[in-house]
C-alpha cells in the first residue's frame, strides 16, 4: 500500500508539473488543492505532497491566507545565479570525474548517444509533444549528472540533487513556444565537452563546459522575460 501511495504522489507530480511547465496558469494563480484532486480525479493528500516537492523546485510557492500559488517564472538575476550556481559545482564534478576517466568516457557517450536518439524522435514529431520534451530534459540532465556519477564525493552528488528540482525551473524558458527549442544546439555542446574528455584535456573540457552553461544562459535570457499570456487560474 505504501509504495502504491509513493506512485500515486509521483504521478499527479508530473500530472501538474507538466501544466505548470506548459505555462497552463499564470504566475499568482492559485493552485486550490482540493479543485486539482476533483480535477484528477484523486483525494487531496498525494495533491497536497505533491505541493510539497515543487515548492521545493521553486515551481510553486506558499503564500499565507492564500495557498499554493504559481510561483513567477524566473527573473535574469536569479538566471544568473542560478547558472553560475551550476557552473561552480559542475565544474568541481567534472575536474574530479578525470580520476575515473576511462568510465566518465563511456558513461558519457552512452549518455550523449541516448540524447541523440530521444532528438531524432522530436525531430520526426515535433517539439510540441510533451512527453518527447520531457525525455529530451531527462537526456540533457543526465550527461550532467555523470560528471556527479564520477566525482567520487558524496556531498556533490547531494548538490546535484538539489540542483536538478532547480533544473525545473530553467524547463520553464521552452514556455515561449517550440521555436525557442534549443535541444540540438545543447547536443552540439555537449558534443564539445566530451570531445574533451575523450582528449583527456582536463582544462579544456572545463572551459568547453564553462562555455556551454554560459550559452544556456544567453538562450533563457530572452525568453524568460517574456509575459506569459493567455493562461487560466486554478482556483475553485
Amino acid at each position: 500500500m505504501a509504495i502504491r501511495r509513493q506512485v500515486l504522489r509521483d504521478e499527479v507530480e508530473e500530472l501538474i508539473l507538466q501544466r505548470l511547465l506548459e505555462s497552463r496558469w499564470a504566475p499568482g494563480s492559485r493552485l486550490s488543492i482540493d479543485g486539482l484532486a476533483r480535477d484528477l480525479e484523486v483525494s487531496p493528500t498525494p495533491v497536497r505532497e505533491a505541493m510539497v516537492s515543487l515548492e521545493r523546485s521553486g515551481l510553486v510557492e506558499y503564500v499565507a491566507l492564500r495557498g499554493y500559488v504559481v510561483a513567477p517564472p524566473l527573473d535574469a538575476a536569479h538566471m544568473r545565479e542560478l547558472l553560475d550556481a551550476r557552473k561552480v559545482v559542475e565544474s568541481a564534478a567534472l575536474g574530479r570525474a578525470f580520476t575515473e576517466w576511462e568510465a566518465l568516457v563511456a558513461d558519457l557517450d552512452e549518455a550523449h548517444r541516448h540524447h541523440a536518439e530521444v532528438l531524432e524522435r522530436i525531430d520526426a514529431a515535433g517539439p510540441e509533444d510533451y512527453a518527447l520534451l520531457d525525455e529530451h530534459f531527462r537526456a540533457d540532465w543526465a550527461f550532467h549528472r555523470v560528471f556527479f556519477a564520477h566525482a567520487d564525493n558524496r556531498y556533490l552528488r547531494t548538490m546535484v540533487e538539489n540542483l536538478s528540482t532547480y533544473s525545473h525551473r530553467m524547463r520553464q524558458t521552452w514556455s515561449g513556444g517550440p521555436e525557442t527549442f534549443d535541444g540540438h544546439t545543447a547536443h552540439e555542446e555537449h558534443g564539445l565537452i566530451l570531445q574533451k574528455v575523450r582528449q583527456h584535456h582536463h582544462d579544456g573540457a572545463l572551459l568547453a563546459l564553462s562555455a556551454h552553461l554560459d550559452a544556456v544562459l544567453g538562450r533563457s535570457l530572452p525568453v524568460e522575460e517574456e509575459p506569459v499570456s493567455g493562461a487560466v487560474g486554478a482556483d475553485d
